[in-house]
């Protein structure tokens, strides 16, 4: 049995539908398995932002299937300086991958929203979202959640990998043909950046520094088949009957086979590149500090 403890907190936060739906059950081994790894240097440049402290009282919110918890357990600046790492989520399907992939006794896992972590007090001197934060319902009640939680000093970090879609021709034009499937979902285009509100909430202005951005762009070597996955493991895409899913999986298919601007790692085995990026956005607590 895994160490990882396991808690149950009632939610008195809204969960959007399609998050529930798209990453429930059977769907969340699927973004698991394809969804792109944390690149180290991300994971160096937030032990940036909480130097010379160790013995970290850690937060995730909307942890998933601990792809990004697993890869900040590992990293050889953060593996001996964690206390504690409380992971929050609301999605008992993503809850379940993460209890099974997770094995760590800092970590436990609670049921929970970005307005209601069950966290105490002043107790975290870090908050990391991972590739979630654009499906906060609330922003007025998720920075009073994160005002109450952190520490005098503490550190809110939001990460986001996404396909890159400025570099490479054939993933803006799989990203153009996949992005109606999302309707209007906080994953949209223009819905993944509603989030950026928070920074002009007067609470937010009261009690955070204004906010700081980094970009790292990294490439991964996938097959066709995996590139494919990805894109089905879209919340959107992923909620479509089989027969629709199968038809946007061979258009896809097609645009990636068409191969504008595709590099190939070995044609022969059908192996390629496909570029990612990953976007830093944090804020430190501090009085008045973003007037």
């Amino acid at each position: 049995m895994s160490p990882t403890s396991f808690t149950t907190l009632s939610e008195s936060g809204k969960v959007h539908p399609t998050s529930q739906a798209g990453f429930g059950q059977g769907k969340a081994e699927l973004y698991d398995s394809v969804r792109p790894s944390y690149p180290p240097e991300a994971l160096s440049n937030i032990r940036k932002l909480v130097a010379g402290k160790s013995g970290l009282n850690v937060v995730e919110i909307g942890c998933g299937s601990g792809k990004f918890t697993r890869v900040l357990l590992a990293h050889p600046e953060w593996e001996q300086s964690i206390k504690e790492l409380k992971c929050i989520e609301p999605n008992e399907g993503m809850r379940a991958v993460f209890s099974k992939t997770v094995d760590d006794p800092r970590v436990s896992l609670s049921e929970g929203t970005f307005d209601a972590t069950g966290v105490p007090d002043h107790w975290a001197d870090l908050i990391v979202i991972a590739t979630a934060f654009h499906w906060c319902q609330d922003l007025e009640a998720a920075t009073e959640e994160f005002i109450r939680i952190l520490k005098s000093d503490g550190v809110v970090c939001l990460i986001w990998i996404t396909d890159d879609t400025d570099t490479v021709a054939w993933v803006q034009q799989a990203y153009e043909f996949c992005l109606p499937f999302l309707d209007d979902t906080p994953s949209s285009g223009e819905g993944r950046l509603q989030w950026i509100r928070i920074f002009s909430l007067p609470r937010y202005k009261e009690n955070f520094s204004a906010p700081e951005n980094d970009t790292i762009r990294f490439i991964e070597q996938r097959t066709i088949e995996n590139a494919l996955a990805f894109y089905m493991s879209w919340s959107g895409i992923a909620m479509l009957p089989d027969d629709k899913k199968g038809k946007v999986k061979e258009q896809v298919k097609t645009i990636i086979k068409q191969g504008d601007e595709l590099v190939w790692v070995n044609e022969k085995e059908g192996i390629l590149e496909m570029p990612f990026v990953t976007y830093l956005v944090t804020f430190r607590r501090g009085q008045g500090a973003g007037n």
